[in-house]
Order: C-alpha cells, then sequence, then structure tokens
C-alpha cells in the first residue's frame, strides 16, 4: 500500500503543476481538464527530461525527475498569473485551483473523477496481484526495456538483446513508465505492474471526461445525461469486448445449454483467419484485453495519450467554431500541444502518428469550413498554416528520437486476401450500426428542418459541435476498419500473417473511437424524441453494456478467484524469476545488487515470445543476442543477427580457448551465464573452457553460475 500510495500521489503531483495549464487548454470544459492535467504533466515533463537525457545535459535519476518536475509545476503557475494579470483578472482568480473551486458544478465532478481514478487504479492493482509476472506473451520484452532503463544514466539506452547498440525500436511508452519509476524511487518490478493499473485506470477516467463533455455541451448542465454519457464511454472504452464476444461468449452458449463452449477470452482478438482456418492470420484487439493480458506495450501505454488528444483537439474546437478568432488563429496552445503530441507517437507508437493525424485534421477541416464559410481562401490559408503548424512542432519535438531511428518498414501493399464479411459483421457491426443510427438521425433532423435532403446536406455544417465531433471520429473509425481490407504496411511478417500488424494497429484505435461514439449516440437516442428510435437505441445500448462482461469473464479466466484473497501473489513482477526459474533466482538477485552500469552478459538467445533472455529481460544488463524475430524487425534485417547466435554458440561450445577468448573481447562481454537454459540450448557446452577465461563470482555449488570474464 506504501508503494501504491507513493505512485498515486506523484501522478497526483503532476497533474496539480500543470493544472494551470489545463485550465486555459480545457476553458469549457466542466472539470476543466483535470485529469487529463495528469497525462500532459507526465507527457510534457517526461519529453524534457528524456531531450535533455539524450543530449547528455542531465542524467535519468530520480532527482533529476524531481527537479524537472518542481521547475515545470512553478513555470505554470507563473505563467498563469501573467496570463490573469494580462486579462485583468488577477484580483477575482489569483490561481486555477480557486478556479476550479468557483462553480459548484465542477468540483463535484472533478472529485467524482479524482475518486473514480483512484478506485480503479487500486482495485486493478490489486487484480494485477493475483498474476503479476512479467512472464509470458512480450513481457519480457516490455519488462527488460524498464531494467535496461533503470540502469540507464542517459537515453535511449543499449538494446538488451543487441549489445554495443541502441534500442531500435519506439520505447517512449516504457519510458513514461519508467519516468515514473525514477520519480517515485520504486522497483523496476512494482512499477511495471502499477502502470498497469494507471493505464486501466486512466483508460475509463479519461472517456468518462470526454464523454461527459460532448454530452454536456449538447444537452446542458441541467441533465443527468452526461454522467451516464460519461460512465458509459469510460466502460465501453476500458471494459468492453466486441461482437465475437457477443455471440460466442453469451448468445450461443445460452442457446447450447449444457453443451455450450468454453469461452476463451483471446478469441475475441483472434478470429479472422482462424475461425475458419484461412491463410489469412490477423489481430484485433482492444484496450479491455491488453489491461487483462498485461503486456506493457507501445500500443497500451499510448492509450492515455492519445485520448488526451481527442480531448485537445475538442478544447480547441469549442473555442474556435463559429465565430472569427481574436487572434491570429495559427498561433494557438492547443495546436502547438497537438503538435508535441502527434510528433512524440513516432517515440511511442508510431502507428499513432498518421492516425491521430488524420483525426485531428478532419476536425480543423470541417471547424475552419463552418467558421470561414464563404471565405475559401483565407479558410484554406489557415487550414495550410495550422496543418504545417502541427507537423513543424512534431518534427522538431521527435528530432531526438527519429534522427537516430531505422524506420521499421515504410512501403505500402495491395492487400490480395479479405475479411469474409459475416466476420466484419460480427466483430464492427454493434459500432457500425450505431452510427448508421446516428448518421441517419443527423440526416432525419435536417430534412425535417430544411424540408428537402438537399437544402438538408448543405445546412449540415450547422450541426452542434459535439454531433459534428462525433460524427468525423465514426467516419475515422470506419476507414480505420476498412483500411487494411485494401492496403496493408510490409513488414517481414509475410505468408498468413501479412496484414496482421497493419490491421492491430489500425483497428485498436478503431474500437476507442467507437466506444466514444456509441456512448454519445446511445445516450443521445435515448434523451431526444422518437419511440421507434429509442427502442432501437435501448436494444443498442442492452448490447453494449453486455459486451463489457467480456472483462468479468477475461479476469476470472486470466487471474482467478480474485474474492480469494490469499490466492494473491504480489505487485512485484519480477516474481516471475523465483516462480518459474527458482534455479535462476539468486543469480539474478546478485546481478541487480552487485553488478552496476551496463556491462555486456552473455546468455543463450531464442526465438520470440519463448523463455530465453529471462536474464536480460529480469536484470536489464545487454546480452548479445536475443529474441530473434524481434531483433530482426528492429534491424531491418536478419544476418547480422545470424551472426551473432553463430558467435554465441561457438563461445558456449568451442574447444579452442583462444577463439572463445576473442569472440568474447569482440563482444566486450564482461560476464557469461551459465544456467539451465544454456545446457539445453547447448549440449555440447565446455565448462572447463569458460572457466578458463575468467572468474567464477556466484554459482549454486550444483550447474548454475557466473562467470566475470578476465582481461
Amino acid at each position: 500500500m506504501g508503494a501504491i500510495l507513493i505512485w498515486w500521489l506523484s501522478i497526483l503531483l503532476i497533474g496539480i503543476g500543470y493544472l494551470p495549464l489545463s485550465v486555459w487548454i480545457f476553458q469549457k470544459f466542466d472539470d476543466r481538464g483535470w485529469l487529463f492535467s495528469k497525462v500532459i504533466g507526465l507527457f510534457l515533463t517526461g519529453w524534457l527530461l528524456w531531450v535533455f537525457s539524450v543530449l547528455k545535459v542531465l542524467q535519468f535519476r530520480q532527482r533529476n525527475v524531481l527537479l524537472l518536475v518542481l521547475i515545470c509545476s512553478i513555470l505554470n503557475y507563473l505563467l498563469y498569473a501573467l496570463y490573469l494579470r494580462k486579462r485583468g483578472l488577477a484580483g477575482s482568480a489569483a490561481n486555477p485551483l480557486k478556479d476550479l473551486s468557483a462553480s459548484s458544478v465542477r468540483l463535484p465532478l472533478v472529485i467524482c473523477e479524482e475518486v473514480m481514478f483512484a478506485g480503479l487504479f487500486l482495485f486493478a492493482v490489486y487484480v494485477i496481484g493475483f498474476r503479476p509476472d512479467a512472464y509470458g506473451t512480450e513481457k519480457f520484452m516490455d519488462y527488460g526495456f524498464m531494467t535496461a532503463m533503470s540502469r540507464a544514466n542517459y537515453l535511449p539506452f543499449e538494446d538488451i538483446w543487441y549489445a554495443g547498440y541502441s534500442v531500435n525500436y519506439y520505447y517512449g511508452g516504457q519510458y513514461y513508465a519508467s519516468f515514473l519509476m525514477k520519480m517515485t524511487g520504486l522497483s523496476a518490478g512494482i512499477s511495471y505492474n502499477l502502470m498497469r493499473g494507471t493505464i486501466t485506470a486512466l483508460s475509463f477516467a479519461l472517456p468518462f471526461s470526454l464523454a461527459y463533455q460532448l454530452m454536456q455541451d449538447k444537452m446542458g448542465q441541467a441533465a443527468r445525461s452526461p454522467w451516464f454519457a460519461g460512465f458509459l464511454g469510460g466502460a465501453a472504452t476500458a471494459f468492453g469486448g466486441n461482437g465475437h464476444y457477443l455471440v460466442y461468449g453469451i448468445f450461443l452458449p445460452l442457446i447450447r445449454g449444457k453443451d455450450k463452449p468454453h469461452y476463451w477470452f483471446p478469441d475475441s482478438t483472434r478470429y479472422i483467419g482462424y475461425k475458419p482456418d484461412l491463410p489469412d492470420k490477423t489481430i484485433h484487439e482492444f484496450p479491455a484485453y491488453s489491461s487483462i493480458v498485461g503486456d506493457l506495450h507501445a500500443h497500451y501505454i499510448n492509450l492515455i495519450f492519445v485520448l488526451a488528444v481527442l480531448a485537445i483537439v475538442y478544447a480547441w474546437a469549442q473555442k474556435e467554431d463559429l465565430r472569427r478568432p481574436d487572434r491570429r488563429p495559427v498561433l494557438r496552445p492547443e495546436l502547438v500541444l497537438i503538435g508535441i503530441f502527434t510528433g512524440l507517437f513516432r517515440w511511442t507508437n508510431f502507428w499513432d502518428f498518421p492516425i491521430y493525424f488524420v483525426v485531428t485534421g478532419s476536425i480543423l477541416f470541417f471547424v475552419n469550413w463552418r467558421t470561414y464559410r464563404g471565405e475559401f481562401l483565407r479558410w484554406m490559408g489557415i487550414m495550410l498554416g495550422e496543418v504545417l503548424e502541427i507537423l513543424l512542432v512534431g518534427y522538431l519535438v521527435s528530432l531526438p528520437f527519429t534522427a537516430s531511428f531505422y524506420q521499421i518498414s515504410s512501403k505500402i501493399g495491395l492487400t490480395h486476401s479479405h475479411t469474409l464479411l459475416r466476420q466484419l459483421v460480427l466483430l464492427w457491426g454493434l459500432p457500425a450500426g450505431i452510427f448508421i443510427l446516428f448518421a441517419g438521425r443527423l440526416i432525419f433532423e435536417r430534412v425535417r428542418m430544411k424540408k428537402t435532403l438537399p437544402a438538408a446536406l448543405v445546412h449540415a455544417r450547422r450541426l452542434a459541435l459535439p454531433d459534428l465531433t462525433v460524427l468525423l471520429w465514426g467516419l475515422c473509425a470506419a476507414g480505420l476498419v476498412f483500411l487494411p481490407e485494401v492496403i496493408y504496411v510490409k513488414d517481414i511478417y509475410g505468408k498468413s500473417f501479412y496484414r496482421a500488424n497493419t490491421m492491430f494497429k489500425l483497428t485498436y484505435q478503431a474500437f476507442i473511437l467507437f466506444a466514444l461514439v456509441m456512448a454519445y449516440v446511445l445516450v443521445r437516442t435515448l434523451a431526444g424524441k422518437g419511440k421507434i428510435l429509442k427502442v432501437v437505441g435501448g436494444a443498442a445500448l442492452v448490447l453494449l453494456l453486455l459486451t463489457i462482461g467480456y472483462t468479468g469473464l477475461g479476469v476470472s479466466g486470466w487471474f482467478g478467484n480474485i474474492f480469494k484473497t490469499e490466492d494473491r501473489i504480489s505487485t512485484d513482477a519480477s516474481v516471475f524469476i523465483s516462480r518459474y526459474y527458482s534455479s535462476d533466482y539468486e543469480a539474478v538477485k546478485w546481478l541487480n545488487e552487485r553488478v552496476e552500469g551496463t556491462p555486456t552478459l552473455l546468455e543463450a538467445p531464442g526465438d520470440s515470445y519463448s523463455e530465453y533472455e529471462r536474464i536480460s529481460a529480469a536484470t536489464g544488463l545487454p546480452t548479445v543476442a536475443g529474441w530473434y524475430v524481434h531483433e530482426w524487425l528492429w534491424r531491418g534485417g536478419h544476418e547480422a543477427e545470424d551472426q551473432r547466435i553463430a558467435d554465441v554458440r561457438t563461445i558456449y561450445t568451442s574447444k579452442d580457448a583462444a577463439e572463445v577468448k576473442k569472440l568474447l573481447k569482440n563482444y566486450d562481454i564482461s560476464y557469461i551465464y551459465i544456467g539451465k537454459l544454456e545446457r539445453k540450448k547447448y549440449p555440447g557446452l565446455q565448462d572447463k573452457v569458460l572457466q578458463s577465461l575468467g572468474e567464477t563470482v556466484w554459482s549454486d555449488g550444483v550447474s548454475t553460475y557466473i562467470l566475470r570474464v578476465g582481461s
């Protein structure tokens, strides 16, 4: 509980420090961006320290994290005070905390949001404790990134599976988890799972704030609809499943009764190409699955940042929509923030950069079209200026990453296979149907007002801003579902998995957008007029609520009975070593306690997703070669990796001490690890040759030991 409290307080302090900026950005939000201040503060302060670390100005250490958090907080309040004084408001509102408490409507909302976030965070960490291990799927990679950064003085850190080279992957997501790790002073194992709990809680709380505000702007403060929309938006985003769960997890078991098949929650993410079995295997994951499985991967951590972008863009639209700005519209703080966020998506999750540039651009396009109707040249000039501003800011802030990043893939191909229509309908039929219902209702409302359809469409630009925003989000989501049926990004995953990664990254964001769309549309429909529409909306609402059962089923299937508190294991992700690799436990403990810096430690390499590389993942010490397919993807080829793997085999199995010594020097190896997996992989392992070249610094007295290589 002490670690949990420290972590929550750290995030709270970051949010309070950036509250002035949030109050400025979210002037028309009822909560003044209370929850988003945490995300914006983490993003901007973390980025500053990252830049200083890359430039070798500041080390990635706790004191520097705390120093920058303090400095940024002070600057925020000083700039806000100057802003108030400039506007003649210094006497009426001295600081943003008073602004938040000035209204009896806002303060209960802020308190509710903070209690909601803290409660969900605490509960998520409790549940995670029933299966806390950083073990299985891609956890070795995610956890290894964090342990590597726990050792690193400067960034980018050395690739734990390709010693001698910095990591060539968008590691920004894991960096932000490590930023909080350094700030709190907690271990990588504890921080790994606390970050998981943070993302789970914010993936509900942030959509709550955004859906609440959309409905509030549409219906007004007197209605209860904003609260309902907020809770529905949060639940649909964080805990909702897809249509596969509805059919195979609920309806078919009800029909079949005793003969009902067992539903395994990952089946919802591996349906296209698997049932029926076809040579076109795809992935279509979503936030609830990520929260359950527990990979602290780029697309999952970036979830909170893409939600922040959606909120910032909407906050910009609230101020700019249907009015002539009294200042130059290009120089807006919201646009600068959007540029920073989308630009840094190249570093946190590269796929989200083009996705949310387009989503943002669609809002900018139509809001400016409404504002500058009849002034084509000015409209186009402003649009061009805003787009260039966002791109330029994004390019500059991401330079410390892109300057040394080798882009994994940039080639686009046309798909030669397509999803079966019934599978598309099953997976996306519910959100698509709700969106079509919404679009149809908008047209009907325009027709009723303007008498004829052509006139209604011409006046569509007069849609209420929430309606326009949700309409554009729905269209973008539909486009993200449609794109993998037409094109794909070429990568190393050929044959049956050629479009799997493309569909995965695009439809993940489609799910998020559709979740917000469904929450708004259904509450708007039920709060509006028309009995038939209410009946249809009510039925759709029931289906959407049923999908939330996916999380309950997944939690019970993955974590077991969470009500048996005695079964809870730990909050520490590093317990996988003691639980699954007991013979390595004391060795890893020795390495973490005795070895400083990042000397190269040799261990046996293995395939991706295998148990190999458990030592480098658990310690953050780089090894010569690691997960094969991952490094193949990151390095743009496998020839050099093949050579490294061959050299490692030679080191462990050669009887020629001179040859082994030469290779040890070539890769600057300081330690050699010999354990069960090394003996399993290399039956001809030459203990005597290895021991002749180094000193045994740790041994279990049986078959596992660590050698320190001599000079």
